[in-house]
């Protein structure tokens, strides 16, 4: 199935953005107070991607296995999209949980990262508006 997509030169269809955010626990302040958790940008600007909702077929085979997928996003390779990641979709404003990642075959090429819809958007307060590079 993901063939299909590969040989179709999805490289020229990436037209749409979307911002990958990774959470960071909180940890304790100097005072032995818990501080609160936070996300993060994996990149300074969002990331250009193809987006395409899952078929019938899909979302069936999703379904057996009690998983809520509805939608796929295709991106440049990258190995720092990980299961359980916050996907911002700016298109059209919608926020995903990230629940799969597939690197077709092992190939560097394109990453597919499937995800289901976020119970709720994020807070612009759980949001660290700096973008850093993990150390």
């Amino acid at each position: 199935m993901i063939r299909k997509y590969i040989k179709s030169g999805l490289y020229f269809r990436k037209d749409k953005k979307a911002q990958v955010y990774k959470y960071h626990e909180g940890g304790y302040d100097e005072e032995g107070f818990a501080t609160v958790g936070y996300y993060t940008p994996i990149a300074k600007a969002p990331l250009w991607c193809y987006s395409k909702q899952l078929s019938q077929v899909q979302l069936y085979a999703s379904h057996t296995f009690w998983n809520d997928e509805t939608r796929f996003f295709v991106f440049n390779y990258r190995d720092d999209i990980e299961q359980g990641d916050t996907l911002h979709y700016l298109t059209k404003d919608q926020w995903y949980e990230v629940t799969r990642v597939d690197t077709t075959d092992d190939y560097k090429g394109e990453l597919f990262v499937y995800v289901k819809n976020l119970k709720r958007p994020l807070d612009d307060a759980e949001i660290l508006p700096d973008y850093k590079e993990e150390p």
